[in-house]
């Protein structure tokens, strides 16, 4: 297997020489590089990002930067993370009013999405030019789109800039799903949530007139990881409850599960790679051969 660098940041301190932008979109085609940003940006879930200005005006966007993550106790929670030109009605109006709902569109809406993203007038709802339904929301201002099949209430934490463009930071604080989708997952064995609604990824921006290609994700058959290796209990757990899983599967025997747990003990003592040298090599070699090994 071989590998062909690009040196992106050149790439991309041409494009700015050059002002190749789209809306302030980088768009990189292999006809002007021989690279495309697709190798950055993998197919993300598309959603609607409804916000509010100050006047109670509703704007919808669709948008396809961002993700959801969590955070443990103390202060448990799931949060979620976005990027806005900074040109935009809805980086504006958070800037104002710091909710909004993230909004997942199925397949069903792709015709409402292309509509959403047109350069309508400030304070033009969007919603209503696609003909979507509003659907109140509970925690925050702004409404969801009961078209949606899943409507997430976020209140913004935090903000931070990126080259013209805003990252916003937001704590989940509800969730409204449809309830038809909800029953059915319900009754799916590995429970895909949202990876079962039919959601539109985003793969590329190409064509002589430049249009957005969606992608579909085929839930014909999901693959599960390996039953047989971690933690029998838990989702990942600890080093201790995994060597204690593995020697109950009898992948390790008592003395290599003693040996393990005695150069892990060790390791967390010292993780000085020159210092403790010995015990790095040791540990990594063993867990290498215990994870690989068939039982």
């Amino acid at each position: 297997m071989k590998q062909k660098f690009f040196d992106v940041s050149a790439i991309y301190e041409d494009i700015e020489a050059k002002d190749r932008f789209d809306m302030g979109d980088i768009l990189t085609k292999y006809e002007d590089y021989g690279f495309s940003h697709r190798w950055i940006q993998p197919p993300v879930a598309c959603y609607f990002v409804s916000t509010m200005d100050l006047d109670g005006n509703v704007n919808l966007a669709p948008i396809s930067m961002g993700t959801a993550m969590w955070g443990e106790p103390a202060d448990c929670g799931w949060y979620y993370v976005f990027n806005v030109h900074n040109r935009r009605q809805t980086r504006k109006n958070l800037q104002l009013v710091k909710e909004c709902v993230i909004s997942y569109y199925p397949y069903s809406l792709m015709k409402q999405s292309w509509i959403t993203g047109m350069p309508i007038p400030s304070g033009i709802s969007e919603l209503d030019i696609a003909k979507l339904t509003p659907l109140k929301s509970t925690k925050v201002a702004p409404p969801g789109v009961l078209e949606c099949v899943s409507n997430v209430e976020v209140k913004i934490l935090d903000t931070y800039p990126l080259s013209n463009n805003t990252l916003f930071i937001g704590r989940v604080v509800g969730c409204s799903v449809d309830e038809e989708a909800l029953e059915r997952d319900m009754k799916i064995e590995d429970e895909p949530g949202l990876a079962g609604a039919d959601l539109l990824y985003e793969c590329s921006i190409t064509g002589k007139t430049p249009r957005l290609n969606y992608g579909r994700l085929d839930m014909e058959k999901r693959y599960r990881t390996d039953d047989n290796l971690g933690d029998a209990g838990r989702w990942i757990g600890n080093f201790g409850t995994w060597m204690e899983s593995e020697l109950k599967r009898g992948r390790i025997n008592q003395t290599e599960y003693d040996r393990l747990m005695d150069l892990n003990h060790k390791w967390l003592e010292n993780r000085n790679e020159k210092s403790n040298a010995a015990v790095k090599e040791e540990l990594t070699a063993l867990l290498r051969d215990v994870c690989w090994r068939e039982v």
